[in-house]
């Protein structure tokens, strides 16, 4: 088994911890997504049901090959139930009951709960009972890509790893080996805040150019107000939780720049582009993007805030 190169320092942290057997029963692999914290923590959860003593998984056990097989009597996978948002209760009952029975033939039984975040209230709290000390011989990995949004009180019980994003070089040298032409892949990173999971799978996805449209067309407007509708055509058919997120990534761009003097390479310098406003842009994406899965009508929604965008170096 192979992880990406920027995975490694988290898996020294684990190794280091299970060779020293000072692996907690709860462990937390949080980061920005698309940075391949789920195959860290799958690959981890394989060595820890694996009888043999390799670094990873030796991958020819009977308990290897059951876990390939996702049918391992110590190995469960809690996510949301197909088509649903939310992890709940009665799925965190279930498997806290399966982890309390012993073990087959693997040193420990593993829980990987992924997303986190995705658990309810009821789920949580139902979790937290059983953090301290889980059921039977056991170890429960959670997976966040927002560790803040879980409650504090499962944090303090979990032992932290922490997985970065990596260097854009590195990241940019990752995604031309999975084929992604050099140009493409910085647009891509661009494109994805520098996760190198979510540029593949934008370049991928032919999302790249949109992006590229949307910061040529964020610099336009400020030339050019009336042409807010032309550039929310262009964006009309990309998913809203991604084009929120994008927008909140270019007005903090901006802010920045607006702080310090030193602008992204797509917007022009401007010197009424106040950090107060595009603060309130920010804030207004970000507040937009938890609309996003809500009734409410996204095409006003990006209507008025590339209006309000328009008008920041016009006031």
């Amino acid at each position: 088994m192979s992880l990406q190169p920027w995975l490694m320092d988290a898996w020294a942290q684990f190794q280091g911890q299970l060779g020293t057997d000072r692996l907690a029963h709860a462990m937390l692999v949080h980061g920005a997504a698309g940075t391949g914290k789920l195959a860290l923590a799958e690959a981890m959860a394989a060595r820890l049901v694996c009888t043999g003593t390799r670094e990873f998984a030796c991958g020819h056990c009977r308990s290897c090959a059951l876990f390939a097989s996702g049918a391992h009597p110590d190995w469960m996978h809690l996510a949301p139930a197909e088509g649903k948002h939310q992890i709940k209760v009665v799925q965190v009952r279930e498997l806290l009951a399966t982890l309390a029975l012993t073990t087959s033939f693997s040193p420990r039984k593993v829980a990987l709960i992924a997303p986190a975040e995705a658990m309810n209230r009821n789920a949580a709290s139902a979790l937290l009972k059983n953090l301290e000390e889980p059921p039977g011989d056991s170890v429960l990995i959670l997976v966040s890509h927002d560790a803040s949004s879980l409650p504090v009180t499962i944090r303090s019980r979990c032992q932290g790893i922490a997985v970065a994003l990596p260097p854009a070089g590195q990241a940019a040298d990752w995604l031309q080996g999975q084929g992604i032409a050099s140009a493409l892949a910085d647009a891509a990173l661009a494109a994805a805040g520098g996760s190198p999971g979510r540029a593949l799978d934008f370049a991928q996805a032919g999302m790249v150019e949109s992006h590229i449209g949307l910061v040529q067309g964020l610099d336009a407007l400020l030339e050019k107000p009336g042409s807010v509708s032309k550039l929310a055509g262009l964006l009309a058919d990309v998913e809203p939780e991604t084009l929120w997120t994008w927008l909140s990534h270019c007005s903090a761009d901006a802010f920045r720049g607006a702080s310090t003097g030193r602008f992204p390479p797509w917007l022009n310098p401007r010197g009424s582009l106040t950090a107060g406003r595009l603060a309130n842009l920010q804030r207004a994406a970000d507040r937009n993007r938890m609309l996003a899965k809500t009734p409410v009508k996204q095409d006003l929604l990006l209507q008025e805030w590339l209006i309000e965008w328009s008008r920041i170096a016009q006031r």
